[in-house]
Formats: structure tokens, C-alpha cells, sequence
């Protein structure tokens, strides 16, 4: 999304779907402006190791990690389902942090 480009950030997404799966969803939609991560294999790996992955339903949980460009993680917030992250919150955040 190019707000978030304008502020030097790279947004990326996290599924436990397989790359395929991610595509066609993508293409469902009418395509996505970001990259899109696959934690299929082993299953959620990498959604555990960040500790977000929802064991019960097996997927992550929603969530927007900011990672500064020394790779320290600024801000983390997680969202319950079906709550959207408000974009506007989130570039107020990054506003924020760059000073």
C-alpha cells in the first residue's frame, strides 16, 4: 500500500496456507499490493516462534508487528477475529515511532 511505502515501511502478510492456496485467494480478490508469507511447513512454525499461532483453530492470529530497519520489533498488536487492523492506526503508529 503505498501510504505505508511513503513511510519506508514494507507490509506483508502471514498465512498457514500453502502458496497455492494464497495465490488463488489473492487472484480472488483481484490481487493483493503486498507480499503474502506461507507458514504451511512444518505447520505455523513460524506464527509460534512470533506467538501468535491460534492452536484451536490452527492458523495465526491477526496481528501488525512493526520491525524497525535494525530488525527490533517497535510494536506488536493482535487483533480478535473478524477485527480488521484500521490502516489510519497504524500509519499514526509508524508517525509515531519515526519522530
Amino acid at each position: 500500500m503505498k501510504q505505508f511505502e511513503e513511510r519506508g515501511a514494507q507490509l506483508l502478510g502471514l498465512s498457514c496456507d500453502s502458496v497455492p492456496a494464497l495465490k488463488t485467494w489473492a487472484q480472488s480478490l483481484g490481487g493483493i499490493g503486498y507480499p503474502l508469507l506461507s507458514d504451511f511447513y512444518p505447520h505455523g512454525k513460524f506464527s509460534q516462534d512470533l506467538g501468535i499461532f491460534n492452536a484451536e483453530g490452527g492458523y495465526p492470529a491477526r496481528s501488525i508487528t512493526i520491525v524497525d530497519p535494525e530488525g527490533v520489533v517497535r510494536a506488536f498488536h493482535t487483533y480478535p477475529p473478524g477485527t480488521l487492523p484500521q490502516p489510519d492506526v497504524v500509519l499514526a503508529e509508524l508517525a509515531r515511532l519515526q519522530g
